[in-house]
């Protein structure tokens, strides 16, 4: 059983704890291992372990793990689906809010402290517009952060495309 804190997810189950971090899952925080809600509605899909809210004891079933996440996070499930397709992939993803994405990716095989992140993801649907400013501006980022700029774009039937956008200079 996992607690559902806020915006985290807690897990003080040792030995799944030390079997979810060998494979990129969460934070370790003292004596428990901490997901984002990413992580936590994907592993409840996988049903690696039910999730009860700290404040109610109740049980949180994946439509309710959704909402919430959902006034966390803006288009929480827009994301989820690029987190999912990427985990699918067999990728390592962390959250990017810290750098101004929405994840971080990491090589296959290679997780947080053992190897630096691939990948800044930029997550849009079809439909939505930026200007070449924002644009300009991820691109930069992600150049100083030493990765490279992913857009994924979900479209109308939540198929994922993946863009590369980098700076070209004559």
């Amino acid at each position: 059983m996992a607690l559902l804190v806020d915006d985290k997810v807690l897990c003080r189950d040792k030995r799944l704890g030390d079997a979810l971090r060998q494979r990129g899952f969460g934070e370790q925080r003292e004596r428990e291992l901490v997901f984002d809600l990413f992580e936590a509605l994907y592993l409840s899909e996988k049903e690696k372990f039910g999730i009860v809210n700290s404040k109610t004891s109740e049980a949180v079933d994946e439509d309710a793990l959704v909402k919430h996440a959902d006034r966390k996070i803006k288009n929480f499930y827009l994301k989820y689906q690029v987190f999912r397709d990427l985990r699918e992939r067999g990728f390592v993803v962390k959250t990017g809010f810290k750098f101004g994405f929405d994840f971080r990716v990491y090589p296959r095989g290679k997780k947080p402290g053992e190897a630096h992140s691939q990948w800044c993801i930029n997550v849009t649907a079809q439909d939505d517009k930026y200007n070449f400013i924002e644009l300009s501006r991820m691109v930069r980022l992600a150049g100083n952060l030493k990765t490279k700029l992913l857009n994924a774009v979900v479209d109308s039937e939540n198929e994922i495309n993946y863009y590369e956008v980098t700076r070209v200079t004559p």
